[in-house]
């Protein structure tokens, strides 16, 4: 697509799936919780992170690679996960492991993604993170490992920060909700998206996939599948459900949604080996603190062999490297992979990664900065 490919930021492929996607589509993505304070507050935490260049300082060109849990991938961020992504366009997470795999990158597939782990595999390779929220029912939990394990996933990324659902006003007077609801604004919205219409009666209605085998049958509604998430599958993690995962998975064990030091310290002895500090996009407590006031202070907090990463707010190359200044070892994107999708498809996707990594090269660059690891000696403190 000639408009995905003349993108030449994150921003320019927001506006493209402005255009593009239904506006119930777009909100779905755009909006925080409550008054969106915490996702404003990510915005402004991150551009008050400055980075000093050493123009004197010998230069070579930056090298990007990064190594996670004993894989090596071309770049320091990879895609965070994603709920309900075929609401926004069909598709869309086979497009964002598809991205993963050519980009090298991890691509962290949600529970509640609309295909299931063995696709995500299938296109993915070994570039699938699985992200698990936790079902109350410890045999559909354990089930869930099992079929991680199955297709060789080895990264579990267990979210702890949604102990109840968020209030995200835009979604609660528009009405979009899980089943969407079928209503005359947004029947108009969708007449006013043709491609998106189109693509969505082709693919058919997003499902759960996932979840669809621990249903009473793989044809039962969205309605259905909406009521068996909110009764069924989502419990609140505490200490003792992260030593009860501990002890049942043998991958690589990463907690996501630490906002503290307390936490952090909590999940290192629980076992976790890795942990993704996120106020989760400020999509579930709009009083939380931005990642970039406390990720510096966790990563004193836990051990060298502790991996530390971040989402929340990245909308470019340089918030990439912002995280990375301020002690992250990777960095994960959500928004922005979705406005890819959604701009240009598998186009679209790609481009998100491509803008990503010449914007992150050319701060390295411009820094003499020649790799990721070498970025927090440039922060401006």
């Amino acid at each position: 697509m000639p408009a995905v490919a003349k993108a030449q930021c994150i921003a320019d492929l927001k506006q493209l799936a402005r255009r593009r996607i239904p506006e119930f589509a777009f909100d779905y993505i755009e909006e925080g919780c409550n008054a969106n304070i915490a996702m404003q507050r990510n915005r402004q935490a991150l551009d008050q992170v400055q980075l000093q260049p050493s123009y004197t300082s010998p230069y070579t060109d930056p090298q990007l690679a990064v190594n996670l849990f004993g894989k090596d991938y071309d770049l320091p961020f990879g895609i965070a996960p994603l709920g309900l992504t075929g609401l926004v366009w069909p598709q869309a997470s086979v497009m964002h492991a598809n991205t993963a795999k050519k980009a090298n990158i991890p691509f962290v597939l949600s529970t509640v993604a609309t295909i299931s782990i063995e696709t995500a595999a299938a296109h993915a390779g070994d570039n699938l993170w699985f992200q698990l929220y936790p079902p109350a029912d410890r045999e559909i939990c354990l089930d869930l490992l099992a079929r991680a394990k199955a297709v060789g996933c080895q990264n579990l990324v267990v979210t702890v920060d949604v102990p109840t659902p968020s209030r995200r006003i835009k979604a609660l007077k528009s009405g979009l909700s899980v089943p969407p609801k079928i209503t005359a604004s947004s029947v108009w919205q969708s007449c006013k998206r043709p491609a998106w219409s189109l693509a969505t009666v082709y693919q058919g209605l997003p499902q759960f996939a996932n979840l669809t085998p621990y249903m009473d049958s793989k044809t039962m509604a969205m309605k259905d599948a909406a009521e068996f998430i909110r009764s069924t599958l989502r419990d609140v993690v505490d200490l003792a459900w992260l030593q009860w995962l501990r002890e049942h998975w043998h991958g690589q064990l990463i907690v996501k949604g630490v906002l503290g030091t307390h936490d952090a310290r909590a999940a290192m002895e629980a076992g976790a080996d890795g942990i993704i500090v996120s106020n989760h996009g400020g999509r579930q407590l709009d009083a939380a603190p931005a990642p970039v006031s406390i990720l510096a202070d966790i990563v004193q907090a836990v051990d060298a062999d502790v991996t530390v990463m971040v989402d929340s707010g990245v909308e470019s190359g340089v918030d990439v490297a912002r995280y990375l200044a301020l002690g992250a070892q990777a960095v994960f994107a959500g928004r922005a992979f979705m406005y890819g999708a959604a701009a240009g498809g598998q186009a679209g996707s790609d481009r998100c990664a491509t803008l990503l990594q010449l914007e992150l090269q050319q701060l390295l660059s411009q820094l003499h900065c020649c790799s990721p690891t070498e970025l927090p000696r440039h922060l401006l403190r």
